[in-house]
């Protein structure tokens, strides 16, 4: 390709409206990832991979549940607004009743399953304080978020996303400040302050930048079957990627899940790219499928092949920096570099899945991204289950790899088979 039209066509590209987008929210990730890195690093030293194995492992079995707490809320926003803007008000206050209702229910469901099978070394209280500001503060939180998606105002969805990663990091610097040698119950007490106090801040910005919510009960029953739909897609999806952190913590030891909750969470960082354009795009997509999943793949196919490249360059980069993970967070955490090597290749299974997923999704088509996520969340558990016994968190790294391949497949299988069937 001639020099000017590749100058010309990198030009076209920076100045289009999702890179705009793209861009606002992957400065937000990497800001947020900035102070999430620095007090990641604060809390693995102070805990050692014990606690922090066994915070990291109760974290995990609330997130299981927090996609119910707003029961798909905030997935039925983006479509209902990018669709039709005048459906905001009444979105957004369903949204927030169905997260007190839900929120509240799943909490109390949490705090009953977990006084029969507790986790050795964390006490209810702190299961409590985690479930309140992970399914209602932060649910809150993330509706707001995903408002600002919905109406196309992703500048300020970029603040939404910094403004929690803030709180937390502040009121973390307090409590090492506070306490020499903080209990997991004293973090986590701090930790849902800051959740709540983000949430407040966030509802406020939102009611000031576009309006207030609007309240209707009938609603709620109105929304039950499509949020469900979203709702059991993003569990099975926090599952496979979560559930192995929690298994590690009961049927290894607390030491493992903290290596292996540590190399995942430099996994998650290096996939912020990937996630902020998929952010940008996905009101794009919910456009696009409003006429089928013809025009949502079209989508896709523009945002797949940088999206790839990102991907293998991203291994290399893993592979590259892994041994210089325990000269950061200790040297209890040189096994984490071996395992941040071994789980590398995920990002390109992901990166191929979640816009898949996201065709499936713009074309009104979640029951078929719900099923296979379901579907592999199954598979993924049963893989941990036999595995982590066997292996620790070699066992699973592989149950992970195996499960993000499978998943692949599955959802582009679907793409294919329903994009033929629709020409």
């Amino acid at each position: 390709m001639p020099k000017k039209k590749v100058i010309a066509k990198i030009k076209q590209l920076t100045q289009s409206e999702r890179f705009k987008d793209s861009l606002a929210i992957f400065l937000s990730f990497i800001l947020q990832l900035l102070v999430q890195g620095i007090y990641f690093i604060i809390l693995a030293r102070t805990f050692a991979p014990e606690k922090y194995g066994a915070y990291v492992g109760i974290v995990a079995i609330v997130s299981i549940l927090i996609p119910f707490a707003s029961w798909g809320s905030e997935q039925i926003i983006i479509q209902n607004v990018s669709r039709q803007r005048s459906l905001f008000r009444e979105s957004w206050g369903t949204g927030i009743l169905k997260t007190l209702i839900f929120g509240s229910l799943f909490t109390s469901l949490i705090l009953i399953v977990y006084s029969f099978f507790p986790i050795p070394g964390i006490s209810i209280q702190v299961v409590f304080v985690v479930a309140l500001a992970n399914l209602i503060f932060l649910r809150l939180n993330d509706l707001v978020r995903d408002s600002f998606v919905g109406i196309g105002m992703l500048d300020y969805t970029a603040k939404i996303m910094f403004l929690v990663s803030v709180n937390r990091f502040f009121f973390l610097l307090v409590l090492i400040t506070l306490y020499d040698n903080p209990s997991i119950l004293a973090w986590t007490i701090i930790y849902c302050i800051a959740t709540f106090l983000a949430a407040v801040m966030s509802t406020y910005l939102l009611v000031k930048q576009v309006d207030y919510p609007k309240f209707v009960l009938a609603k709620v029953k109105e929304d039950l079957k499509l949020g469900f739909s979203f709702a059991i897609g993003i569990s099975a999806q926090t599952i496979y990627n979560d559930i192995d952190k929690s298994m590690l913590a009961k049927l290894s030891t607390l030491e493992s899940a903290g290596i292996y909750g540590a190399a995942y969470h430099i996994l998650n960082v290096s996939f912020t790219p990937i996630l902020s354009l998929a952010m940008a795009s996905f009101r794009n997509f919910f456009q696009q499928g409003a006429s089928g999943i013809k025009s949502s793949f079209e989508l896709c196919k523009k945002l797949l092949p940088m999206s790839v490249g990102y991907s293998l360059l991203a291994i290399v980069g893993l592979a590259i920096f892994a041994p210089l993970v325990p000269l950061i967070l200790g040297s209890e955490y040189r096994d984490s570099a071996t395992a941040l090597m071994f789980l590398s290749p995920s990002i390109f299974f992901r990166t191929m899945h979640i816009f898949a997923a996201d065709t499936l999704t713009g074309a009104d088509l979640q029951k078929v991204r719900s099923g296979s996520q379901v579907l592999v969340a199954m598979i993924n558990g049963l893989l941990n289950y036999w595995l982590i016994p066997l292996y620790s968190w070699r066992g699973a790294i592989w149950a992970t790899l195996i499960s993000e391949c499978l998943l692949m497949i599955v959802l582009w299988s679907a793409v294919y088979l329903y994009s033929r069937k629709s020409a």
